[in-house]
């Protein structure tokens, strides 16, 4: 996760600020080799590299610059095959390479990649690192009705709360998206309100979880502020129960 997030900020974030002790040495002379052509660092051409977190669809701020960039520092890219499928995989999964495909794989005809072929195909990758449908669609062993109840509580909240999904993974004690968790156990019919009872087996053939003989039986005593808080704070222990 720490390289695919380098590799992101590293070209979204960071392009115009070489002097910052963040970038590697290596990096910086790949940038510099890149906009050489375009008169090397200057603060025209840092203020052109910042504006690439910008992501234009059919526009790319200096022309090339991300053909040479990946092809400089990264494997998943050559400039003559172009992307890499298992590479690109290896980096930022599955589901972001099959929803990118038509980007990434070079069309019949075209012999070689092309600057507008690797700029199209890392912009796809960009604006789907790190989507929640994509991490949704990468988490292991649980099933695809749970993804797909998932998916459908997300489009119930505003799209600003999306970015905060990144943060489930570390079951922080409050929920980072509030109710998320009652929405997506309700559509799976996993806890009844009324009886306050979970169905355990039906969670472990979704979800996976709680593992088979892990210490459960203090969690249903769990309790938040509110049901939803109380749903995710009994839900989170049946997650990390060992």
């Amino acid at each position: 996760m720490l390289l695919q997030m380098w590799c992101l900020l590293a070209l979204g974030l960071c392009l115009g600020v070489l002097e910052s002790q963040a970038l590697l040495n290596h990096e910086a002379e790949s940038i510099e080799k890149c906009i050489k052509n375009y008169g090397g660092l200057t603060p025209e051409t840092a203020e052109r590299l910042e504006r690439f977190k910008e992501w234009s669809d059919g526009y790319e701020e200096i022309p090339c610059f991300t053909q040479c960039y990946l092809s400089e520092m990264f494997d998943f890219y050559d400039n003559r095959t172009g992307f890499d499928e298992g590479g690109v995989v290896q980096l930022f999964g599955r589901p972001v390479y099959n929803a990118c495909r038509q980007r990434l794989e070079l069309s019949a005809g075209r012999g070689e990649s092309s600057c507008e072929h690797a700029y199209a195909g890392f912009h796809c990758i960009t604006n789907l690192e790190g989507h929640p449908f994509m991490q949704i669609e990468s988490m292991p062993n649980i099933s695809e009705s749970a993804k797909t109840a998932m998916k459908d509580c997300l489009q119930l909240v505003h799209r600003d709360e999306w970015s905060r999904f990144q943060a489930y993974p570390d079951f922080p004690v409050n929920e980072p998206i509030p109710c998320f968790t009652r929405c997506f156990i309700s559509k799976l019919h996993l806890f009844d309100e009324r009886t306050r009872r979970w169905q355990l087996p039906t969670m472990r053939r979704h979800l996976a979880v709680p593992a088979q003989g892990a210490q459960v039986s203090a969690c249903h005593q769990r309790r938040g502020r509110n049901q939803c808080s109380t749903i995710y704070q009994q839900f989170t222990c049946y997650v990390m129960a060992v």
